[in-house]
């Protein structure tokens, strides 16, 4: 399951030529489901939107990154977006790997359920499932950020993925790891990973000396971490030079 979230002064879906829904300030959400996705991601991607830090402290508005769309009140948008797991083997895109139908609709609506349990029904909006949409936004910041849930072939449990009409059919569902918890040989990583997932990893992320040592421990433990979102951060922290990294820590 994959999220692209931007943080938006306004948005809009309009369905032929009409206005389905809008909102003001807040995120618009894409969701794309894949193949074995099911619940877990549902509830662990619902719940982190609801406390990512994409706007500035509510007292202080020079410390950049320190309130939430809960925190401020603004709304969330949920438009479903099966193309965010387009494959091109070829020119011509590939869906396969997105789920369909009934299953895809289900997992939908429970993710717009699970939203509306984190703010409240009146400040969710969604596209609709299926349609043909135009949606308008106007990108403040611009802030779009990208949230992953646990790639298919990690360690499973069945999960029971409600249908479109309401009924449950099992599937099975890769458990998000956005919190990874180390080996027990690794002193520290785990508490140093959970911070850093609260964290947005933001196109053009610059890193801080505190990224210079949590990089160095979980360097340390011979492998980086599991998590998609962790890895991502680890990867682009690796791009840089050692002597580079050095001089964050100083």
């Amino acid at each position: 399951m994959k999220l692209v979230i931007q943080r938006v002064t306004r948005a809009s879906v309009v369905i032929d030529e009409n206005i389905h829904s809008s909102i003001g300030k807040g995120l618009l959400l894409l969701l794309g489901i894949e193949q074995g996705d099911g619940l877990d991601q549902v509830n662990h991607l619902a719940s982190k939107v609801s406390r990512l830090r994409l706007w500035p402290d509510l007292k202080d508005s020079k410390k950049q990154w320190a309130s939430s769309v809960v925190d401020n009140g603004f709304e969330l948008m949920v438009v479903s977006q099966f193309t965010l797991f387009a494959t091109f083997k070829k020119p011509k895109p590939d869906f396969h790997q997105a789920m369909g139908g009934n299953e895809a609709e289900g997992l939908y609506e429970a993710f717009v359920g699970k939203c509306r349990g984190e703010l409240s029904p009146g400040k969710v909006s969604t596209g609709s499932f299926g349609a043909m949409m135009n949606v308008e936004l106007c990108n403040d910041g611009p802030v779009t950020v990208e949230l992953l849930s646990a790639p298919i072939g990690a360690a499973s449990t069945p999960s029971a993925a409600p249908s479109a009409s309401g009924s449950a059919s099992a599937a099975p569902s890769a458990s998000p790891t956005a919190r990874v918890h180390g080996a027990a040989d690794r002193d520290g990583v785990p508490e140093l990973e959970e911070r850093l997932e609260e964290k947005p990893y933001l196109a053009g992320y610059f890193p801080t000396a505190e990224d210079a040592e949590y990089f160095a421990k979980l360097s340390h433990g011979g492998r980086p971490p599991s998590s998609p979102n962790l890895l991502r951060w680890y990867e682009h922290v690796a791009s840089f030079s050692e002597r580079e990294r050095s001089l964050w820590a100083g």
